[in-house]
């Protein structure tokens, strides 16, 4: 029985410094030894930049310096987890001031957090998606986003299509989703939310009404994102509301 979940073997400085850094994140048991070390083997995972010891271990991750800690992460999860030929992988989301995002694997979750900027939901699913195809090239992958709120499932709907249209999405209910408020909250409905069946998109799902409501929530949530430092005038909400003016050019491009 090997006695460590994961084992860094390795000689470079940064590497080590980097590994470390992740497994203590993750709440990983594991060792640091030489890539020489039998003790290597005693563990399910090996974190090395030395392949050539380790060509026949099943936990293998082979890294270099300055590595994707994302990527590893995943690479990680997914050998601790024993998963080898997944059929699907989904990326649940559930959008709001803070999105949770979570990635699950024929039901095992590999990955989870929160983010705020939808373009950045965005950036990060179309990466985890492409991890996905690197390390599982036959999975299936899907991003199922839910409607608890028309208003930021819509924002987020608009940057997913405005950065590509090759990505296969449904919309699930979210009733139900929220098991309890707090830190982590988020997480965890993209998580239930990715195991829940949707339906595909419709133009309707794209358009919002121009309501005194949103108009608020829109230049609450930019406050919030911006610290106090932009201020959106009812117009711009407008704008946005209407498509007319995406959300980035507010909040990501600096100001004039």
């Amino acid at each position: 029985m090997r006695r460590w979940e994961a084992a860094v073997a390795t000689e470079n400085p940064r590497i080590l410094y980097q590994a470390v850094q992740l497994l203590k994140r993750l709440d990983i048991d594991f060792i640091i030894c030489y890539p020489t070390d039998n003790r290597c083997n005693q563990s399910q995972v090996i974190i090395t930049d030395v392949p050539d010891y380790f060509q026949h271990h099943e936990g293998l991750v082979l890294v270099q310096e300055n590595f994707d800690m994302d990527f590893v992460r995943i690479t990680i999860m997914a050998r601790l987890r024993m998963i080898q030929t997944p059929s699907k992988a989904v990326i649940g989301i559930d959008p709001g001031m803070t999105s949770g995002v979570a990635l699950v694997v024929d039901g095992i979750v590999l990955y989870q957090i929160s983010l705020a900027i939808p373009s950045a939901v965005v950036e990060l699913s179309c990466r985890l998606i492409g991890y996905i195809h690197t390390l599982f090239p036959s999975c299936q992958s899907i991003i199922k986003v839910g409607t608890g709120s028309k208003l930021y499932s819509t924002l987020l709907l608009r940057a997913i299509f405005h950065k590509t249209q090759e990505l296969e999405i449904e919309l699930v209910n979210e009733k139900n989703t929220t098991l309890s408020g707090g830190a982590g909250s988020d997480e965890s409905s993209a998580i239930i939310i990715a195991g829940r069946s949707g339906r595909k998109v419709i133009s309707s799902d794209m358009l919002l009404e121009v309501k005194v409501g949103y108009i608020r929530s829109l230049k609450q949530f930019v406050i919030r994102l911006t610290r106090g430092k932009r201020a959106l005038t009812s117009n711009e909400a407008r704008a946005i509301l209407l498509d007319e003016l995406t959300f980035d050019e507010i909040v990501v491009q600096p100001m004039s």
